[in-house]
């Protein structure tokens, strides 16, 4: 049975890998760091708890030495922990009443769409900690049981409450309390508390107060109930709603059990309560991955309930018959339940990759390519965004930062980018509306790139700083660069150019620049392209400052490369023929241009003329 309901669990979980959620690429990104010497942190040098999961993290290392990366260390290991949890829930179940609460429970859970939600985090290995801990309670293994409560505490600081649930149903139940259980279940926590203190400065995390002040403004304008009532409507809409009565029906009949029967369920129900209670108290804004920790409970107390039922059907029948008409009765009870979840459950994995994560990375994947390494992005999403571009994060609505959070309550949604100034931007069109459109936004920042990202309705915006950020645009090989030798008054060389071809009227060119900086600029200059005729005549051109204005002259540091493209559009009557392009550089407010130096330091010219241009008959 056992094997069989492992077998199934790595089923579904192979079905639910493309689950992929943001917040696990911070997790990610930290493990990453960890693995590779850069410290427990999220930017490195910056030493903040931004993940709310430590032994999820710790997990992750030997992966990722394993098998390269975090994304395929997580896979591996939530895939493992989706075939124990099934095996886990049906020998907790077993336990408390039988075999069909163990088989059913373990079903429902396996196939439950809030559990598969969160199959990216550390919702996996979460519920099955708890599932554990529970076992070991049942079996009396009290030392093993405080062991796995101690690291539920570790994977997320609100593990806490299962120990708090065991102690208190000792406490009430028995008047005593366990304290070989006890005494690892509060030292492994504290352990990490106390390491968390010295080595972060706090022993809780950022996000915490992050995601509690989003709370306090309603930043996502649902709490943790709002949530849940969304997701079931979502799930339920346009179906006859009357058969999901079913759960919560086998649910009540579960609880009345555990009063008059078989107490130790309220173990259970007093973790899930508890949950509920903080993260609403809290008003913590509902988030996908948070529902996983209520599954257990709910699944075998629906399990419980549906064995009650079945063997209160089965009492007539004979000694000999019952236990079979019991089993075929809450087996035939489970049937239309699991019809009614897993398309619900289908449903949640056709929504995977989500939009964040189709959109994000190819765009975090520009900003590594064409930005400098040492640039600061400010962003609102981290996870996908900060795993694949590389760059230290500024997070504007505070999971990185501990000190964004009270501005994020009360309401300023620019103090991150007031107070840290990053060098890039990346929002919404539609952002922070309010940020975008004031005055000092506007006056520190320019719209620089555009991306039209899958799945979203609105582009992505990178903004730069106005005073200048390196960018890097791929460069042809070097077959394809054509070379120069142009000193441009002793400041700055272009030493090669490529021009896509062939040209045709109507069309668009694309010329790329190679500049060698051999000493400061002082002045703003504009690069002019300029295609010509043989009279001399533009009849196409593409001035711009270097690099779509990201990186101004004035920034140009001496020794480094500088990569410009530009762009020429054709005009569509274009005659075909020879042209030539001239090339300089020049001050946009008195027209002065750069001087061009021959070999032995004197004026030559004050633009650079390509000849031979073709342009073919369209």
């Amino acid at each position: 049975m056992m094997v069989a309901l492992a077998v199934l669990g790595l089923v579904l979980g192979f079905w639910a890998r493309q689950v992929l959620m943001d917040d696990a690429m911070i997790t990610f990104r930290v493990a990453e760091n960890l693995a590779y010497g850069r410290g427990f942190v999220y930017n490195p040098g910056e030493r903040v708890q931004v993940t709310t999961t430590p032994l999820y993290t710790i997990l992750l290392v030997p992966g990722i030495w394993l098998l390269g990366s975090a994304p395929r260390a997580a896979l591996a290991l939530n895939l493992a922990l989706a075939a124990l949890i099934p095996v886990l829930a049906y020998d907790a179940g077993r336990r408390m009443a039988g075999w069909l609460t163990g088989l059913t429970g373990a079903l429902l859970l396996a196939a439950s769409p809030f559990l598969v939600l969160a199959f990216s985090m550390e919702g996996y290995l979460y519920v099955a900690l708890i599932l554990a801990s529970f076992d070991a309670y049942l079996a009396r293994r009290n030392l093993l049981a405080g062991v796995l409560v101690g690291l539920t505490a570790l994977v997320r600081g609100d593990g806490a409450l299962l120990a708090a649930s065991l102690a208190g149903y000792d406490l009430l139940a028995h008047r005593r309390l366990r304290w070989r259980l006890i005494l690892p279940a509060a030292a492994i926590p504290a352990l990490w508390y106390l390491f968390a203190l010295v080595y972060f400065g706090s022993p809780f995390p950022a996000t915490l107060a992050a995601k509690t002040a989003q709370g306090e403004f309603n930043w996502l304008r649902r709490n943790f109930l709002e949530g849940a009532a969304d997701f079931i409507d979502h799930w339920t809409r346009n179906r006859d709603t009357r058969l999901y009565w079913l759960f919560p029906g086998f649910l009540v009949i579960g609880l009345l059990r555990a009063v008059w029967k078989e107490r130790r369920w309220f173990i259970l129900v007093g973790q899930a309560a508890l949950y509920t209670a903080a993260f609403t108290a809290l008003k913590v804004p509902a988030a996908e991955w948070y529902y996983a920790a209520v599954m257990p409970a709910a699944a075998l107390l629906t399990a419980c309930g549906i064995q009650t039922a079945a063997d209160l059907l089965a009492r007539p029948a004979s000694t000999r018959l019952r236990p079979y008409l019991s089993a075929a009765a809450g087996l035939l009870a489970t049937l239309p339940l699991l019809a009614l979840m897993l398309p619900a459950t289908a449903m949640v994995i056709a929504g995977h990759p989500d939009w964040k994560a189709r959109a994000y990375p190819p765009v975090a994947r520009w900003v590594a390519s064409h930005t400098s390494p040492a640039a600061t992005l400010a962003t609102i999403d981290i996870g996908h965004i900060g795993y694949w571009s590389r760059r230290h994060i500024i997070d504007i609505v505070g999971l990185a930062q501990p000190d964004v959070a009270p501005a994020i309550a009360r309401g300023d949604f620019g103090y991150a980018i007031r107070h840290y100034q990053p060098d890039l931007i990346l929002l919404g069109y539609l952002w922070l509306s309010e940020v975008q459109q004031s005055d000092w936004f506007r006056a520190a920042y320019a719209p620089r790139q555009l991306f039209k990202g899958e799945g979203m309705d609105q582009p992505l915006v990178l903004f730069s700083k106005r005073q200048g950020v390196k960018v890097q645009p791929d460069l042809p090989p070097d077959a394809e660069v054509t070379p120069l030798a142009v000193d441009f008054n002793r400041q700055a060389r272009l030493t090669g150019y490529h021009l896509t071809g062939p040209l045709r009227p109507g069309q668009t060119a694309r010329l790329t620049l190679v500049w060698q900086v051999d000493a400061p600029l002082a002045v703003d200059f504009t690069v002019f392209v300029q295609l010509v005729d043989g009279q001399n005549r533009i009849v196409a051109q593409g001035d711009g400052k270097p690099q779509n204005g990201f990186y101004p002259t004035t920034f140009w540091q001496a020794g480094e490369t500088v990569i410009d493209a530009h762009t020429l559009n054709l005009p569509a009557d274009l005659p075909p023929g020879r042209y030539s392009l001239l090339v300089g550089l020049y001050e946009a407010g008195s027209g002065a241009r750069l001087q061009i130096l021959d070999e032995t330091g004197k004026f030559k010219s004050d633009h650079v003329r390509i000849e031979g241009v073709v342009v073919q008959a369209p």
